[in-house]
Formats: C-alpha cells, sequence, structure tokens
C-alpha cells in the first residue's frame, strides 16, 4: 500500500497554535511596530521579558516605549542605521545596550526589515532581537568607555598644544625685540613651535581615528 505524501491540512486555529508553539521556544523574541518616533510595537514575543524585565503588555500598551530604553549613546546611531537601510530597503542589523527594568546595562543584537505601503513609505518594521553574550557585551562596553577616555585626554592635549604655540609666537616675537642679544632664545622658540604644529597634526589623526573608532563600535 503507498504511503500518502500529502501533509495534512491546517485549519487558521492550528496554524496560530504551531506559530504560538515555535515563538515560544525561540530564545530571542519576535516582534512587529510601528514607523512613529516610539517605535510603538504592535507585536512582541513574550521572551521580551527575559531580555529587558518588561511585560509584553508594557510595550504593546504605550506603558514603555522600547527605543526609549536604549542606551543614549546607542540609540540615535540605532535610528540612523535602521532610516539607511529602509532607504536602501535592505535588512539592517544593529547592536545596543537597553536600561533592564532592574536597572542594569543588556546587550541586544537586532536584525529586521522594513515594509512599505503603496507610496513606497515605510510603515512597519518586523525583526527578531537576541541576547548578546554578557562577555561580548562587556568588552564593548570597556572598549566604548576607553575610547571616550582617550579622546578626552586628546582635547587636554590639544589645549596645551595651544598654549605652547602661543608661548613660543610671544617668545619669537620678544627675541626679535631683544636683536643679537635674543637670537639664540628665538631659534629655540621656533623649534617649540614647530614642535607644537607638528604634534598638533598628529593628534588631530589621533582624534579622527578615535572618531571613527567610536562610531564602529557603535555598529557592532
Amino acid at each position: 500500500m503507498a504511503l500518502s505524501t500529502e501533509l495534512p491540512a491546517f485549519n487558521h486555529e492550528d496554524k496560530s497554535a504551531l506559530y504560538a508553539e515555535i515563538v515560544s521556544r525561540i530564545e530571542g523574541c519576535l516582534y512587529k511596530c510601528t514607523m512613529d518616533e516610539h517605535s510603538t510595537m504592535l507585536y512582541i514575543s513574550d521572551s521580551i521579558k527575559l531580555h529587558t524585565g518588561y511585560e509584553v503588555s508594557d510595550f504593546t500598551k504605550g506603558t514603555v516605549s522600547f527605543h526609549s530604553i536604549i542606551h543614549p549613546d546607542e540609540a540615535e546611531q540605532v535610528r540612523a542605521d535602521i532610516k539607511q537601510a529602509l532607504q536602501n530597503k535592505t535588512i539592517y542589523d544593529v547592536e545596543y545596550r537597553v536600561k533592564h527594568r532592574e536597572g542594569h546595562d543588556v546587550w541586544l543584537h537586532e536584525r529586521g526589515y522594513g515594509t512599505f505601503d503603496t507610496s513606497g513609505n515605510a510603515e512597519y518594521l518586523h525583526g527578531f532581537i537576541t541576547r548578546m553574550n554578557a562577555g561580548t557585551g562587556d568588552l564593548l562596553a570597556t572598549l566604548g568607555s576607553k575610547s571616550v577616555e582617550i579622546e578626552a585626554s586628546s582635547n587636554e592635549i590639544e589645549k596645551i598644544l595651544k598654549s605652547l604655540n602661543l608661548l613660543a609666537v610671544n617668545a619669537t616675537i620678544e627675541a626679535s625685540r631683544a636683536g643679537a642679544q635674543g637670537a639664540g632664545f628665538a631659534v629655540v622658540a621656533n623649534e617649540v613651535q614647530n614642535l607644537a604644529i607638528r604634534s598638533k597634526s598628529s593628534l588631530s589623526k589621533i582624534q579622527a581615528l578615535m572618531r571613527e573608532f567610536r562610531q564602529l563600535l557603535r555598529r557592532r
């Protein structure tokens, strides 16, 4: 007797139950949200509570805006990356910290796409959110923090170099007024000024690299 290769038909209730069963076993969470500034959730799966501490109803009923719990250091970059993906009609892939309901930071990885109306305007975002490895998140946070410290130190060095350059200029002027007696001092002042200028050039490159580094971290 030949075996049938046809799969049994599912009614609507069967499909809904099957979908719910599959979603419940996924470690990450699926979502669908509107394109407003609050990223209002129309649907988000239950596992979001494991990642953020918030209930599904907190997001779907508007009690909490999902975008509002994204760390300020990453929020604008996340918006920019998603906007760019929508313009190109490609999949977006972003990583960011959120503030857990209990107060600590959690790193999340989000991947999704937009759907558009008949006029070509983005209507909804559909995506999948997973929790990043704690070690990876901690490393990114540490690197980000250190890059801020380096940039702050660079800014202080820049101020010192500006002062040094100004002092060298003033010293050169005073040496020229002193005539022959100030000739040797003028040479030293000129060398100090040249050193300050070269150092400023190198510092500008370091600052540019650090800004680029921080941008790359936000996109990780």
